[in-house]
């Protein structure tokens, strides 16, 4: 997801999945009513849902993302 599209100003449902030309799958959360609790960002893997990043609650109005380490 571009970063326009993470922008809190550009929220205009609880959740927004997005594909692009590549086949990529993301689902962004914004909890854009809970001003303490950090936006979320997934990306579809085979049949679940990955957190990959979290907007947080100082970034929500630029749709910067903390990307998530994954632990493998």
């Amino acid at each position: 997801m571009s970063e326009p599209d993470r922008r809190a100003a550009n929220q205009l449902w609880l959740i927004k999945i997005q594909f692009d030309s590549a086949c990529h799958i993301q689902k962004l959360v914004p909890h854009l009513d809970d001003v303490d609790r950090p936006g979320e960002l997934y990306a579809r893997r085979g049949s679940q849902w990955v957190l990959i990043g979290l907007i947080q609650p100082k970034d929500k109005p630029f749709g910067f993302v903390t990307p998530i380490r994954r632990q493998d």
